[in-house]
């Protein structure tokens, strides 16, 4: 039995209604459980589909983001005493739960069933705009199967039809293709500020750099920042994908990798990224060093060494034990860096490269070294030019006019 008054109520939740991981015909899932270890049976047929239904195999990572925004409903319900197949025809519901949402205090609404006589540290939990409309799509999409599957009558989500503006036609590659002028939009959904996400200055970097120990802390940082992988990439890379001739690594995609990392882009779609000589000089440095002394028995790149619990050496490096690591020393440096800031900071600086040397900036090139499959999003999201590097690209823009009036 959990003792309510020693945890917080959004601990007292966990323990209610649990995300738990499970080997199935699927392969690796992640299903929604109760206090019982029952499975939350909608949600899990619900999973099963999306897992069976997809060209290519969904990742657990994947499945398991969509358990945690799915995790949120399944706790409005058990509060307000709903099953999931009450809300059928009733949008009112959904438009409590999205009010619930956006209260920073939502798991404080049973109050009463704590004990009056424990100081309750009043903490928030507030989720940004794009969070909760993440969950409100994951939920918008439940109940678009359960109304294909005959399981309700009525969808309780709401679709307005909206003109397609400009924007929306500049944001879509196809849009050539399409004929209609209107598109169905969820009437929930919030319209998300436009925040562009921060990058890490080159002082910042180094003082970062400087302060890390570890030769295989140094390869990750700047592997991250001179190749722009994003974490589980990273993780995910063996030794046979490095490749010294050609000064690289191949981004792979694995399905089974022992510590759960995958390649974003699936089956088909791997990219080998080139990296400064200097990198993998490290690189090979640290392979017949810390990862050698680590005596692993695995073929991943990054592998646990100097841990004080002997046994952990030389197991493949989890999303978890980078994260604590970056936590560690944004402590130790007081500067606040996480892995995606460095994605971020390597697009930003191909870009500058471009117009620093007075030439034309080749997204398509930017685009594929990080492994989109759009432009568009290299351009939109993750590119931060600044008001200088404008006004750089003005100048070489009037330059230009300059030399074709004297020809």
């Amino acid at each position: 039995m959990v003792d309510i008054k020693n945890i917080t109520p959004k601990a007292k939740w966990y323990s209610i209604v649990r995300i738990e991981k499970a080997y199935t015909d699927l392969g690796l899932m992640y299903y929604l459980v109760d206090e019982n270890y029952n499975f939350i049976s909608l949600i899990k047929e619900y999973l099963n589909m999306i897992q069976a239904r997809a060209e290519r195999e969904v990742s657990p990572n994947t499945v398991k983001s969509y358990c945690y925004q799915l995790w949120y409903f399944v706790v409005f319900l058990k509060i307000k005493g709903l099953e999931i197949l009450d809300l059928d025809g009733k949008p009112y519901r959904l438009a409590e739960f999205k009010l619930w949402l956006k209260n920073p205090y939502r798991f404080y609404e049973n109050i009463e069933l704590l004990n009056y006589d424990t100081e309750l540290d009043y903490l928030e939990d507030s989720l940004s705009i794009s969070t909760i409309n993440g969950i409100i799509s994951r939920v918008s999409s439940l109940y678009l199967w359960l109304k294909a599957s005959n399981r309700i009558k009525e969808n309780p989500v709401i679709y307005q039809s909206v003109m397609v503006s400009q924007s929306m036609r500049d944001k879509d590659m196809l849009t050539h293709t399409r004929h209609s002028r209107t598109i169905q939009v969820n009437a929930l959904k919030s319209k998300v500020p436009k925040i562009i996400p921060k990058t890490v200055e080159e002082k910042d970097f180094k003082k970062f750099l400087n302060n890390v120990n570890l030769l295989r802390d140094k390869i990750i940082l700047l592997c991250l920042k001179e190749g722009g992988f994003r974490s589980n990439e990273l993780l995910g890379i063996h030794l046979e994908d490095i490749d010294f001739a050609e000064q690289g690594v191949w981004i792979r995609f694995r399905p089974d990798n022992t510590n759960d990392s995958r390649a974003k882009a699936g089956y088909g779609r791997d990219r080998f990224v080139h990296l400064p000589v200097d990198l993998m000089t490290l690189i090979d440095r640290y392979i017949s060093s810390e990862w050698i002394n680590s005596n692993s028995d695995n073929d991943f790149l990054f592998v646990v060494v100097n841990s004080n619990t002997l046994s952990d050496n030389g197991n493949a490096m989890t999303k978890s034990t980078l994260d604590s690591m970056f936590k560690y020393y944004s402590k130790k440096t007081q500067i606040k860096i996480h892995p995606h800031m460095l994605r971020h900071t390597h697009a930003t600086e191909l870009a500058r490269e471009y117009i620093s040397k007075g030439e034309q900036i080749n997204w398509e090139y930017i685009s594929k070294r990080l492994g989109h499959s759009s432009v568009t999003t290299t351009i939109e999201t993750y590119a931060h030019l600044k008001p200088e590097d404008y006004k750089k690209e003005y100048q070489r823009l009037q330059e230009y006019k300059k030399q074709k009036k004297k020809e």
